[in-house]
């Protein structure tokens, strides 16, 4: 892995603008307004008038909205009327998380639960249940060549991801470059976290894959973000931002900043400076004001810059993984035996044993799809006593 690039060589290369506006509640007109100011110091929208959008959210499952794991439908519908009223054709689709059928009945269950069906009703739209997909190239593309796309991304003239701030136990962070892996359809997701175990080279699939779908536009709904164990088992937190710009990867280093994690330590961010897919990013409309009591994942590092020692021992470790990495552990409590992480583990090492969940570590590759998506909160991560030694010397 090459090393490391500084803050201070990020932010002098940089040059996209990220539109923000404070936003303290989804109250209906709040939300209009602030959607409104960040997207015009953005820039404002690109030209839809007459073409087909696709407005795509992050619908990762059917869990109450003030989970904080969807984006807000207050935030969906506030960007749905702009487009609507630009005269576009608007669309909303997404394929939820990893180990969910994309089918009709998923939609139909997720939609409802996450309030889709009534931002629908409201913009006198139709839901999208066409779960048909196609077959994409990128030859450019550093760790994919190939992928699988929903429909309603291969057929849109203008793309707008709607992503929702958010931590994440693998990526670390979750916010508009993630937001884009929902165009792959729902059980081909775990493939690529058994494809690419380590968290560098999913960011390199990551970014291809946002290379070839090319969002037109990115909002974020960051009026309350997840922090902790996202991107599921985490906790709501008020951020009290909307975050609007026309680069995923410029939005990320903004939003980034915003919550007190460093830019030069999420392997998306790196693997987009590396390419030359970041400019300068700077901020119109309200000033971010960095967070300093947002919660990172337990899996989160700073890379310290001065011990090369360090550094060389944590990647060695994170390839290893099983030493250093934290395991899924299984709350007996709380698990009901649904057998969501064995449908999701990408290298079944999940399954059922007298209606409790229980995991074979060794074959695990601590991909973190069975925490992600459990829906009882019934995983926990911990680090073996070796792990957490060594946890504690480097970190």
């Amino acid at each position: 892995m090459p090393a490391l690039l500084t803050p201070a060589e990020i932010y002098s290369t940089m040059k996209t603008i990220t539109g923000s506006a404070k936003c303290k509640s989804y109250e209906k007109e709040e939300v209009l307004k602030a959607v409104e100011k960040a997207v015009k110091a953005a820039g404002g929208l690109p030209n839809v008038n007459g073409k087909r959008v696709l407005l795509k959210p992050n619908l990762l499952a059917d869990a109450a909205i003030d989970r904080a794991v969807t984006t807000h439908p207050a935030v969906i519908y506030a960007v749905g009327k702009m487009i609507i009223d630009a005269g576009g054709i608007l669309t909303i689709a997404d394929s939820p998380g990893a180990g969910i059928m994309y089918n009709q009945r998923s939609l139909k269950r997720v939609y409802h639960k996450c309030g889709i069906e009534e931002v629908a009703k409201e913009l006198g739209i139709e839901l999208n249940y066409d779960t048909g997909y196609q077959e994409r190239t990128i030859p450019e593309g550093v760790a994919m060549k190939r992928f699988t796309v929903i429909n309603q991304a291969c057929d849109a003239d203008v793309i707008i991801s709607v992503c929702k701030l958010k931590t994440h136990m693998f990526a670390h962070y979750s916010g508009a470059v993630k937001n884009t892996f929902g165009v792959v359809p729902g059980l081909d997701k775990p493939v690529f976290h058994s494809r690419f175990p380590d968290f560098t080279d999913f960011a390199e699939m990551l970014v291809d894959l946002n290379e070839l779908v090319r969002p037109d536009f990115v909002v974020m709904d960051a009026v309350v973000g997840m922090e902790g164990n996202g991107p599921m088992g985490g906790s709501p937190k008020e951020v009290g931002y909307v975050l609007a710009s026309k680069s995923v990867y410029g939005l990320d280093v903004s939003a980034q900043t915003l919550i007190g994690m460093a830019p030069e330590s999420i392997a998306t961010t790196i693997s987009a400076l590396r390419r030359g897919l970041i400019d300068e990013v700077s901020v119109a409309g309200d000033e971010i004001v960095p967070m300093t009591d947002f919660t990172p994942p337990s899996t989160y590092r700073v890379e310290v810059k001065e011990s090369w020692h360090k550094k060389t021992i944590y990647r060695r470790l994170q390839r290893v993984g099983k030493i250093y990495a934290p395991s899924p552990v299984i709350n007996s409590k709380k698990c009901v035996g649904c057998g969501q992480c064995v449908r999701i583990c990408p290298v079944k090492a999940a399954k059922i044993v007298q209606k409790k969940a229980s995991f074979d570590l060794t074959n695990c590759i601590r991909c973190y799809c069975c925490h992600e998506m459990c829906q009882y909160d019934a995983i926990d991560m911990k680090r073996s006593a070796i792990g957490a030694l060594v946890h504690s010397i480097i970190r």
